[in-house]
């Protein structure tokens, strides 16, 4: 917290202490019943609006100091997570040696033959064993980082993925957008979120305010990207009704042919 915002806060301290005394002065002199109690109350009544309106303000502003203040520390949090990737779809063993597993897909697997144990600072699984699922592995690089995220394409068919680290609430900000636009139309890039628009635009988010700005220009991508992702049905599929009619054709030329 800086020292603008200390300031900002202690200077609020003293103007809600300040009308607050202010009121409980009014308040109790009209409960004296003395000669001003109409006055005074009609004097209450307005002295309130306005405070209630300073109180909503004050809020607002304490709102918009605290995004801020979370939107800076997600920021860095981020770029503490640059140099980390995490390996889905690794089975675990009981006595497994994980750098020697992320040693030999990244030299065997992506192809990255000078890559040394060395060259990995932290390797380990992400979060506490749960029966029956597969915990990713956390990774933290010296300086391949990027190669090896750039060769990830090398993994298709292996069941194993790779994926930045994002932030808890990116993370929130990556699943509410691939719910909105599709799955295939949402990916990371260096902690961004990069949204594929219907309008082939890629669009770089960090934020939900971000993603709701941005849902509000595409509001109906949601029904699109339900639909890629149901994929076609038996009933409705265009391959089903297509191959009903090339079937008769195909009949009716070896029927004309033996005649």
């Amino acid at each position: 917290m800086d020292s603008k915002l200390l300031h900002s806060m202690a200077e609020l301290e003293k103007l809600f202490s300040s009308r607050m005394s202010a009121y409980e002065d009014k308040l109790q002199r009209a409960a004296a019943g003395t000669g001003t109690t109409h006055s005074d109350l009609a004097s209450l009544s307005n002295d309130f609006a306005d405070f209630k309106s300073f109180v909503c303000k004050t809020l607002s502003h304490f709102k918009t100091q605290i995004e801020y203040l979370s939107l800076g520390l997600d920021s860095h949090e981020t770029t503490m997570r640059r140099k980390v990737l995490l390996f889905h779809g690794i089975p675990e063993k009981s006595s497994e040696k994980l750098s020697d597993t992320i040693l030999h897909i990244i030299s065997k697997t992506l192809h990255i033959g000078d890559f040394k144990l060395e060259d990995l600072n932290v390797c380990h699984r992400l979060g506490t064993p749960l029966g029956g699922k597969t915990r990713p592995v956390l990774v933290r690089f010296k300086d391949m980082g990027r190669l090896v995220w750039d060769a990830k394409t090398a993994l298709k068919g292996s069941g194993i993925t790779l994926s930045e680290f994002l932030t808890k609430s990116r993370h929130q900000v990556f699943m509410a957008a691939r719910k909105h636009f599709g799955i295939n139309s949402c990916w990371s890039a260096e902690g961004k979120i990069v949204v594929l628009t219907p309008d082939k635009s890629r669009r770089k988010i960090a934020s939900m305010g971000e993603l709701h700005s941005l849902i509000t220009l595409f509001p109906a991508a949601a029904d699109a990207a339900a639909s890629r992702d149901r994929g076609p049905t038996t009933s409705t599929s265009p391959a089903g009704a297509a191959s009903l009619p090339t079937a008769t054709p195909k009949g009716k030329v070896l029927r004309k042919v033996r005649r």
